[in-house]
């Protein structure tokens, strides 16, 4: 079975991923993927710096990723003109990805999940959520960012309302790590009785 796993920026994906990943199940992380694939030397990263300048790579010849964030999360054109580079490549390496799991419950972790159309290849899907203002902190205090920032990558992101109206499970992840665990064990426990 194919689990999606999404949620808003801040809500705290990574917590209910690493917990899974403890647990034995595949995790085909989206954002790894995009990061693997603007490596230094790769396609993407060359079809970046044609497109929005050298000033976007650093001396090693790495994306100046924070950089690149702060334009295309302010910029629409800017965001759409990144997404037609990275998402035919990332879509690729993601599906190869899903097809070597050998996991029961194989996870797909995705920021943007069904804004990529990847909803309509899951089986089931969880949405990590989290109240507003304990995502804004959280994505201030990881990423050194502003409150401001913060708030544009939100206002960039489908909202919650759009995610929640999809046939969905719900992680709640604004207490405690022990909390979303128990939530996280709660509906594995209903997958596998599943069959």
């Amino acid at each position: 079975m194919l689990i999606g796993l999404t949620g808003g920026i801040g809500a705290g994906k990574s917590t209910v991923s690493d917990y899974l990943k403890e647990l034995g199940y595949t995790i085909v992380d989206a954002d790894k993927v995009s990061r693997m694939i603007v490596e230094p030397g790769s396609p993407a990263l060359e079809e970046i710096a044609a497109n929005f300048g050298d000033e976007y790579i650093d001396e090693e010849g790495c994306l100046k990723r924070r950089e690149l964030g702060m334009l295309v999360f302010s910029d629409k054109t800017a965001l759409a003109k990144l997404n037609i580079i990275m998402n035919s490549r990332i879509h690729e390496e993601i599906i190869r990805q899903i097809k070597a799991s050998e996991s029961k419950h194989t996870f797909l972790d995705a920021a943007t999940l069904i804004e990529a159309g990847y909803d309509a290849i899951i089986d089931r899907l969880w949405i990590v959520d989290a109240d507003d203002e304990v995502r804004v902190e959280r994505v201030m205090k990881r990423d050194g960012v502003t409150r401001q920032e913060v708030l544009d990558r939100m206002a960039n992101q489908m909202s919650r309302e759009e995610r929640f109206n999809r046939s969905c499970t719900v992680i709640d992840n604004s207490e405690t790590v022990e909390k979303t665990r128990e939530n996280v064990a709660k509906e594995l426990e209903k997958l596998n009785n599943e069959g």
